[in-house]
């Protein structure tokens, strides 16, 4: 659902209004430099699908206004490289136990002191990003070379050596619950891509 909203480059453009502050579709209209049919059009899309909330404001210069703000928070993560392809949503509530890092702002900061700050915090995420970067790297070469090492192998154990090595916490059961067979089937076919894959080691190294 994320995705299909947030693909759209006008609702982009819109939450990103929002998230500086509440706009009434007017304001939006003419910041944007688009009609105000279309921002209420995607205005509505997102308030049913729970992205953002609305309420009546009154107006000193005019009619009672209808103001638009975020009601959620989330970070969107999608992965696609060779041999994964992964979306997933983290909410602020994922990173609970480290809110106790979490400074409380100084309103005597003066305006350079909150940039740097800012500064320093976007290069620590960017640090992150790469570090996790090389991770999927990694991930992507031990995924990669074991499928690899299965090549003469038909469709059906590379399907299931690709399940298996993508969920590595799930047990055999809930592989075959995915992979649609008996369980028992699942243990000799694993035991087949072991075999397989020891043959293929031991090749390696004569």
């Amino acid at each position: 659902m994320l995705l299909s909203i947030i693909e759209n480059p006008t609702r982009r453009r819109i939450l990103e209004a929002l998230v500086r502050e509440p706009h009434y579709p007017l304001q939006l209209s003419k910041r944007l430099g688009i009609s105000q049919q279309a921002v209420v059009k995607n205005l509505n899309l997102l308030e049913r699908n729970g992205m953002v909330v609305s309420y009546r404001e009154s107006s000193s210069i005019g009619p009672v206004r209808t103001v638009y703000q975020p009601s959620s928070e989330f970070t969107l993560v999608v992965d696609m490289r060779s041999g994964m392809f992964v979306t997933r949503v983290l909410e602020p509530s994922e990173g609970s136990e480290y809110a106790g890092e979490r400074t409380v702002p100084n309103n005597d900061f003066s305006l350079e002191e909150v940039r740097r700050r800012i500064s320093d915090i976007d290069g620590k995420m960017e640090e992150l990003e790469r570090k996790r970067s090389a991770l999927l790297g990694e991930r992507e070469d031990l995924l990669s070379s074991s499928m690899d090492r299965l090549s003469e192998g038909d469709y059906s154990h590379r399907y299931l050596l690709y399940e298996l090595l993508n969920c590595p916490e799930a047990g055999l059961r809930d592989i075959s619950k995915k992979f649609n067979a008996n369980e028992e089937t699942v243990r000799e076919m694993a035991a087949e891509i072991d075999i397989a894959l020891g043959a293929q080691e031991k090749e390696m190294m004569m």
